[in-house]
């Protein structure tokens, strides 16, 4: 019996697996099936996450949230909290269609993303195999004492780490993606501004979901501030509710939180319903978005270059530890 709670209990939907999940919900309860028929039918449909359906259902039987249930087989907790209200509600198909929505759109880009990021990582793996053949299968060849070649290849060597120390310290702070993490990593050269358009995209991804739910600014920020401890969403709605007790406009805070994006100053500042304000917030998604892709294509088409001439500086090196024992050997003829 504790195997199979461990099992069950590690049992998780990875991105894309959430999505088909919400689709599939979403349209067995517009068929008229209940939340229990759907989740007892998932395991014949979908044989590869039967333990996922089964885990949601012995929950839901035992008493459990469907939004704790959601966030243990992987789900975010602000995903799972917006269904658990929603459930509680009466309106899991309206928020079951928006969120299915919203997260095919940002897996849709973040798949684009990855792809343009992909070429300069290729360049990097090829430099480092480069260096590492110089170093081994050149030295082992020829011996010399003059060190200009061993000199220039440490000098690229030493920029090498030293970027690769950069990258991990920047994927450590990414990968936490915490409030600190985004204001360290928003300050990094070449790379700041697209991470700050980035948590920008994330913000105002997270807005347009919650308030095409439905959720009034005052339960955002709640919501918001019972996320985990440090987190992005938790710090900022804490600092709202705070900056809003004190008694400053929605205006100002937009203004004085740097994190950020000021265009919600425009978007915020009608008197439009929540369903207009939501689909202005997924609006300036899509153009975050869209300033997001151009930047980090500018930030690609930069370091290509960079990553060619460290190359170039590599083969130099390669050329004066193969040329300099050869001009030594017939200086002694």
């Amino acid at each position: 019996m504790r195997l199979q709670r461990k099992h069950s209990g590690m049992a998780k939907l990875g991105r894309d697996d959430q999505l088909i999940f919400l689709d599939y919900l979403q349209q067995v309860l517009q068929n008229g099936y209940s939340l229990k028929q759907g989740l007892e039918l998932l395991p014949a449909i979908w044989p590869r996450q039967a333990a996922v359906a089964k885990q949601i259902e012995h929950d839901l039987i035992t008493g459990v949230s469907l939004g704790t249930s959601l966030k243990k087989v992987g789900f975010s907790q602000t995903i799972a909290a917006q269904l658990n209200l929603a459930f509680r509600e009466g309106k899991l198909i309206e928020c079951l269609t928006q969120l299915a929505e919203l997260i095919r759109l940002k897996n849709k880009q973040l798949k684009k993303i990855k792809a343009e990021l992909a070429y300069p990582l290729v360049l990097v793996i090829m430099m480092i195999s480069l260096l590492i053949f110089m170093q081994t299968f050149v030295q082992s060849q020829f011996e010399t004492s003059d060190w200009t070649g061993n000199f220039l290849i440490g000098a690229i060597v030493a920029i090498g780490l030293l970027i690769l120390g950069l990258s991990c310290y920047g994927a450590i702070l990414f990968r936490r993606q915490d409030y600190h993490a985004l204001c360290k990593l928003g300050k990094f050269p070449i790379i700041g501004s697209a991470v700050r358009l980035y948590t920008q995209y994330l913000l105002v991804y997270d807005l347009s979901m919650l308030l095409g739910n439905g959720f009034s600014l005052r339960q955002i920020c709640e919501l918001a501030a019972s996320q985990t401890a440090g987190s992005l969403q938790a710090v900022l709605g804490q600092r709202i509710m705070q900056q809003l007790a004190s008694g400053h406009s929605l205006k100002q805070i937009i203004a004085d939180e740097p994190i950020l994006p000021q265009s919600l100053q425009l978007l915020l500042a009608g008197g439009s319903d929540k369903e207009e304000l939501a689909q202005r917030c997924r609006t300036l998604g899509q153009s975050i978005f869209y300033e997001l892709t151009r930047r980090l294509n500018r930030i690609i088409v930069s370091l290509q270059p960079v990553c060619f001439i460290l190359i170039g500086l590599a083969i130099v090196g390669m050329y004066l530890k193969l040329l300099l024992p050869m001009y030594d050997m017939m200086q002694q003829l």
